[in-house]
């Protein structure tokens, strides 16, 4: 079959009376293809058409349209109609199948953004990395104004309320531009469960919103075309962050810095424009005053002096303990009140299972830890003298007795005698190698560190004098018959 312009030129050349072998000729085909398609002109064909034969579904095809309409799939079409006589193959019925079935392609609304009238927010995990000793998950909070693409990004450690303002918060101050219409993904944070038909909003982001004159507009559910300009920066960061070797959260938000100074200071591709020089234009006047944001609950007290919030720890004074007070997360830091009076306040954890302790929250004998302790009562030991820190040392190697025991029993000594007779006393049992409280009982008690001790140091004068041979070597041969030595 010859292609539609070389059958529009046979019938235009044959119009104005070229003759058949020269319109062959010019074109460079036989003259038996210009006859057959002339023939086919003169029938009134109107574009080359090629004689196929009839389709096998062809006594089928009312069937094959019932079947397909009740959406019944390809293959059980295909084994329905061998039930009837079909002989063809299944590939021929898929065909006519997806052919029954064509729908029209999906297309979406391209929306255009006046200044200031829209910010989309949302997040998005990214890797985990070390943070304070362990593997934490991340997420990247971004904020985009879609008018002029400008965006605020964020690495956080949850999802909480606090953190959500927090962010949302700071990146209205970092740009000076508070939009309009405010449009969050359905997370709880801003959104809560569906009651009753309808999506009550969060009360801390619903006065917050408030707060700074934006209303918000979360969008629907599984739709995620209702915020395509964040969605779109999601996909741009994880784009930028693939391949490379972040294992800190330092090293991570860093990162995503740099990724956001960068996209804002380069021509979007598709406006055309910077970011950076678009953003006065998104501004609709001053900023208020910092909300302030806060979570209020109920935490009672454990019997270790903390309340856990969050997932993590804090201490609160021991007389609380097993009383219930209010707890105040901000989104750096805790406040704990009991009956409205501040009791506690704390740096806010990052993660999950910390602790902030205040020692000073313990009473009297419980602020020291065991290891502290150990460390005053060794300094203790050593600021008697050298003697008593060697004769403690001695201590310490013993495999018979509990350390701890003998260091109290050693403390016990020092506090009932004076501590120069302790020191005489250590260094008398440490030169004879006698590292045993009995000893240094005795030592004290019988007054013997007051005698001098033995400079085991120095060598004798004089050797022992050697073994004397009393008979001759031929004595003893004689003696024993005569045997030569």
């Amino acid at each position: 079959m010859i292609r539609l312009e070389l059958f529009e030129t046979i019938r235009l050349w044959h119009a104005q009376g070229m003759a058949t072998r020269q319109i062959a000729r010019r074109l460079g085909v036989c003259p038996k293809t210009v006859r057959r398609h002339l023939a086919k002109i003169d029938g009134g064909a109107l574009a080359p058409q090629r004689a196929t034969p009839p389709s096998m579904l062809e006594p089928f095809l009312d069937r094959l349209a019932e079947l397909t309409a009740a959406g019944r799939t390809a293959w059980s079409i295909y084994e329905e109609l061998q039930g009837a006589g079909f002989s063809g193959c299944y590939d021929t019925v898929k065909r006519a199948v997806r052919q029954l079935r064509h729908r029209d392609p999906k297309v979406y609304e391209r929306l255009e953004h006046p200044p200031g009238a829209e910010a989309q927010v949302d997040f998005t995990e990214l890797s985990r990395v070390e943070h304070q000793g362990r593997r934490v998950r991340t997420w990247c909070f971004q904020m985009i104004w879609p008018h002029s693409r400008w965006r605020y990004l964020e690495v956080v450690l949850d999802q909480t309320v606090p953190t959500f303002l927090g962010c949302i918060q700071r990146a209205i101050q970092a740009s000076e531009a508070i939009p309009q219409r405010l449009v969050p993904d359905n997370l709880t944070s801003a959104v809560l469960r569906r009651q009753m038909g309808l999506r009550p909003y969060q009360r801390d982001f619903a006065t917050f919103c408030a707060h700074y004159g934006m209303a918000p507009a979360p969008a629907r559910p599984r739709t995620p075309t209702d915020k395509g300009s964040v969605e779109r920066g999601n996909g741009t960061l994880k784009q930028f962050l693939r391949g490379r070797q972040l294992t800190t959260l330092e090293d991570l938000r860093q990162a995503v810095s740099h990724h956001q100074r960068a996209v804002n200071a380069r021509p979007h591709s598709q406006t055309g424009k910077v970011p950076d020089d678009l953003l006065a234009l998104e501004r609709r006047g001053p900023l208020p005053e910092a909300y302030p944001l806060a979570r209020w609950s109920e935490h009672r007290v454990r019997s270790d002096c903390h309340v856990q919030v969050l997932r993590n720890f804090y201490s609160v004074p021991y007389r609380l303990a097993g009383k219930k007070v209010v707890v105040r997360v901000d989104d750096d830091q805790i406040v704990v009140y009991d009956e409205l009076i501040e009791v506690a306040r704390h740096p806010r954890c990052g993660g999950r299972g910390e602790t902030r302790t205040d020692r000073a929250h313990y009473p009297a004998h419980k602020r020291l830890a065991t290891q502290e302790i150990r460390a005053q009562r060794v300094a203790r030991v050593r600021a008697v003298g050298l003697g008593a820190a060697q004769f403690l040392h001695g201590l310490n190697q013993s495999r018979e007795y509990v350390h701890h025991d003998l260091m109290l029993g050693l403390l016990r000594l020092i506090d009932r005698h004076d501590p120069a007779v302790v020191e005489l006393a250590c260094r008398r049992a440490a030169h004879f190698g006698n590292y045993s409280l009995l000893a240094l009982q005795q030592i004290i008690d019988r007054r013997l560190y007051e005698l001098p001790l033995d400079d085991l140091s120095i060598e004798p004068a004089h050797a022992p004098p050697a073994l004397e041979i009393v008979r001759p070597l031929q004595a003893y041969a004689a003696i024993f018959g005569g045997l030569t030595c």
